[in-house]
């Protein structure tokens, strides 16, 4: 059986491949696209166990791909012809770093009803190319000179992002202050209910919550911890450390955890920083990123 992708996109970009299959279907469809032709193919493939979900695999091919350091898909609108609703647009996935994957970008549907015969699917491809923007890449010297004080940095200041290096002690007083308590549980179920959350999944939520608060925090040595709202750095896209030599120091390990409004990112170089090392932080800034709205169709076996 085939399906054929079709879009009616006039975009500057061209997506060079395109793959999606509603599990447990074992048949993939094969979608490129160039400004003068759109080319379809269906080859075999085990796509897996069911996962009530129609994925898609996009691989992106254009004018300005090559210089972004980074993209996503934000889906606006999805549903099948027979108006079942797929996406409502209110995820937005963080950008994916061009070198992961190959470049390959990912995003999920709801399954779409057992009779429908195609699905149309309505967004952005949006590109980080911080190339675009002089102030999309800041550089703070001597940036742990003062721990547990926001960093000093006008360009910081005037893109209103505040980030603060912290020390062990002042890590542990962040934990101590977001300890799991009566007062954030309530909160936690108050927002759950807001959203529609089931009690079921709040109950989940606030298990794993405390299952965290119980895990160990101890820190590797070399450990760099930043903290900042959960604003700061939904802008933040990369944090490196520089070394002497003003190169990245391989992080072996990112992670970020939020509670409530406050974010804590965790950073682990291959090696300690030096004394007087630099921070280099990439910004999500409107000059820096591109966007080409899509307008697709897929025709279900």
């Amino acid at each position: 059986m085939r399906r054929r992708c079709e879009d009616s996109c006039g975009w500057v970009l061209s997506w060079e491949s395109f793959s999606c299959w509603p599990r447990p279907l074992t048949r993939r469809s094969r979608w490129s696209r160039t400004r003068s032709q759109t080319i379809a193919s269906t080859e075999d493939v085990s796509a897996g166990p069911w996962t009530g979900t129609l994925d898609f695999r996009v691989n992106l091919k254009g004018a300005g791909v090559d210089k972004a350091s980074a993209a996503r898909i934000l889906v606006k609108d999805a549903r099948d012809n027979l108006g079942t609703v797929l996406s409502d647009g209110s995820s937005k996935p963080d950008f994916t770093p061009r070198e992961y994957n190959s470049g390959t970008l990912q995003f999920s549907l709801a399954t779409p009803a057992r009779a429908a015969s195609s699905v149309k699917i309505k967004g952005t491809v949006e590109l980080f190319v911080p190339a675009r923007d002089p102030n999309a890449i800041i550089k703070i010297d001597k940036a742990f000179a003062k721990l547990d004080a926001p960093l000093s940095s006008k360009a910081l200041k005037a893109a209103k992002v505040t980030l603060t290096p912290l020390s062990r002690e002042g890590y542990a007083a962040a934990q101590k202050a977001n300890k799991l308590d009566d007062a954030k549980i309530a909160e936690i179920r108050a927002e759950g209910k807001k959203r529609g959350i089931s009690d079921a999944e709040i109950e989940t939520a606030i298990g794993l919550a405390k299952a965290f608060d119980g895990m160990d925090s101890d820190l590797p040595a070399n450990a760099v911890i930043l903290a900042g709202t959960k604003a700061d750095f939904d802008r933040v896209f990369r944090i490196e450390v520089l070394g002497a030599d003003g190169k990245p120091i391989n992080t072996t390990a990112r992670s970020t955890s939020t509670r409530g409004e406050s974010s804590i990112m965790t950073l682990q170089p291959s090696e300690t920083p030096p004394p007087n090392a630099t921070l280099q932080v990439f910004l999500l800034t409107d000059k820096s990123r591109v966007t080409s709205p899509f307008e697709l169709t897929v025709t279900l076996p």
